[in-house]
């Protein structure tokens, strides 16, 4: 007998293909049975390779009805065909159609990446924290300067202020001029005593020359 192709599907995931398969089937009116109930022995074999590399076919030989393909190319085209296999008579069964599939990636992350990623970390570190500790100064110390500041207004202003005006004099008046005590005091320059003192001189001399023509007068 001929026995026909499996029935395959093909689901890509994290770098790997997801292969499943079922029958042939034998078909009698209604009814189907799966060819393998007549066969002592029963495998699948699963023949993949990369699209476009002139068909270096990889096989593998299952009897589970499933199999993951591992250790894939990620984000390349694997196009995959399914047969089945007696052992025991030597036969093989007619290929699926081809099914064509991409992989994805395969979750292992490249180095280049991880060190790009490390060194952005520390960049955004090292400038992160000088920015946030002189934001957090500047703002210390403008609501230091806003809430306390350094002036402290005297205190007398203060209590002046804080009390109400009682009239239109702010200010004590002057005192008056008869509790005021003071001493005369005259200054005399230097030249002007010099002037009195050869007044003086000439005055004296005046008198002595008085006093010789009277005692002159008297002897004659």
């Amino acid at each position: 007998a001929v026995i026909g192709p499996p029935d395959v599907k093909v689901k890509s995931e994290s770098g790997s293909l997801h292969v499943d398969f079922i029958g042939p089937f034998a078909e009698h009116e209604h009814d189907k049975w799966p060819l393998k109930q007549y066969y002592g022995s029963w495998n699948y074999r699963i023949l993949y390779w990369k699209k476009g590399s002139n068909k270096e076919v990889t096989h593998i030989d299952t009897k589970h009805n499933s199999e993951i393909l591992s250790q894939l190319e990620p984000w390349t085209v694997y196009c995959i065909q399914v047969q089945a296999v007696i052992p025991e008579w030597n036969k093989t069964g007619k290929l699926s159609g081809e099914l064509c599939e991409q992989t994805t990636h395969n979750g292992v992350t490249p180095v280049w990446v991880i060190v790009t990623i490390l060194i952005g970390s520390m960049l955004v570190v090292v400038v992160s924290v000088p920015v946030c500790f002189f934001s957090f100064l500047y703002l210390y110390r403008l609501t230091k300067h806003v809430f306390c500041p350094s002036y402290i207004f005297p205190q007398h202003l203060k209590e002046f202020l804080s009390k109400p005006p009682s009239g239109s004099q702010f200010f004590s008046p002057l005192a008056q001029e008869e509790h005021l005590f003071y001493d005369k005091l005259t200054v005399i320059s230097e030249e002007s005593k010099n002037h009195s003192d050869e007044t003086g001189s000439e005055a004296s001399k005046t008198t002595e020359h008085l006093q010789d023509s009277e005692q002159e007068d008297s002897d004659s």
